[in-house]
């Protein structure tokens, strides 16, 4: 009777074995590359919801063959019932695989919500809903299963103040991310300057930290709780204007009125060909003090990209220099009149 119930057990055991191995090289081999090629398809066709499904699947299509060759088992006519475990175990694929697809898909509806309002999508966004959707699969897969979560999460929480501690700058920097990004304060696509020296492009804001690109295409890796303490500029908070100003000074001279209407002149005539689609600005000219040697004024530009402002200023000066010569405008050297006394000048003639 033992002999029998053990040879049972091994062809049970050798029979699922058989299936897993199969179902493994059948979904590497032929799900894989048909999944794939659908989402090729899907995508020429704009379908993009679905192309979404099956680059998802393509990425688990071993488990997906694993789940269709174990199902397999109990449709093919066999002498085998298989034990309780044998049910856990499909369970536990339906689960993980229904619960793979959902997390892909709000992460998809996710990126596509945020892009089409900010144009960027932040990877924190991405590991919170995938965190919080396969806790949910994992309470549905418990309760299927007749498995006591309580007990578990008693455990969790007379550990977690040892497992808080472990992580303390993990954690803070985890959640230096979630402030940052629920109050706004950047977002991909900003451009920033810390007080510490370090600006550029934000990139992306994860669990961990937050990528910045400099204007040399450098990537510089900054812990989200270090920007959350630091004084930073966002250029881009309110509006996608980035304004600078110009500071020239002309002669004692010059006709400051004329001066004004030529530079302003100028100043439109660069912005109508490098940043045409700003809206809501014009150039300004402030005469703000007398220098040694010159009347100096300011002149505020906007462009529509951090870093457009270099070649704007430079096309600028050019720009302005040919137009002051033009006009008979002086933009006078460093000089100094040096006014002395008469008997100082009668023993320098002497």
């Amino acid at each position: 009777m033992k002999m029998e119930h053990l040879t049972f057990l091994k062809n049970q055991y050798a029979l699922i074995s058989l299936a897993i191995f199969v179902g493994f090289l059948f979904g590497q081999l032929v799900l894989r590359p048909l999944l794939k090629k659908m989402s090729q398809v899907s995508d020429r066709k704009s379908l993009s919801y679905s192309g979404v499904f099956f680059m998802s699947l393509s990425k688990i299509s071993f488990l997906l063959g694993i789940f269709l060759a174990v199902n397999l088992l109990q449709i093919l006519p066999s002498d085998i019932s298989f034990d309780n475990w044998f049910k856990k175990l499909k369970i536990s694929l339906n689960v993980f695989i229904l619960t793979y697809l959902i997390a892909e898909l709000l992460v998809y509806f996710y990126d596509s919500y945020t892009k089409s309002k900010s144009g960027r999508a932040t990877s924190l966004y991405h590991i919170i809903i995938r965190i919080l959707t396969y806790i949910s699969g994992l309470v549905v897969f418990t309760n299927l299963i007749g498995f006591e979560l309580a007990p578990v999460l008693t455990a969790l929480g007379v550990g977690g103040l040892a497992v808080a501690l472990a992580l303390q700058d993990t954690l803070s920097n985890l959640f230096a991310g979630l402030h940052i990004l629920a109050a706004r304060q950047l977002k991909p696509g900003d451009y920033i300057k810390l007080d510490s020296g370090e600006e550029g492009y934000v990139v992306d804001i994860n669990w961990r930290n937050t990528e910045v690109k400099t204007l040399l295409e450098n990537v510089i890796i900054i812990p989200n709780s270090k920007i959350s303490s630091s004084i930073s500029t966002n250029y881009f908070t309110l509006q996608k204007n980035m304004y600078f100003q110009v500071t020239v000074g002309v002669h004692y001279d010059s006709n400051l009125e004329h001066v004004e209407k030529v530079t302003l002149e100028t100043a439109k005539e660069l912005m109508a060909k490098y940043a045409p689609n700003l809206k809501n600005f014009e150039p300004r000219v402030r005469f703000f003090e007398f220098g040694d040697s010159s009347i100096n004024m300011k002149v505020w530009l906007a462009t529509d990209l951090y870093e457009n402002q270099f070649q704007m200023r430079h096309e600028f000066v050019k720009m302005l220099h040919k137009r002051f010569n033009k006009e008979g405008i002086v933009i006078p050297f460093p000089i100094r009149t040096l006014h002395l006394p008469e008997s100082l000048r009668i023993e320098s003639n002497s």
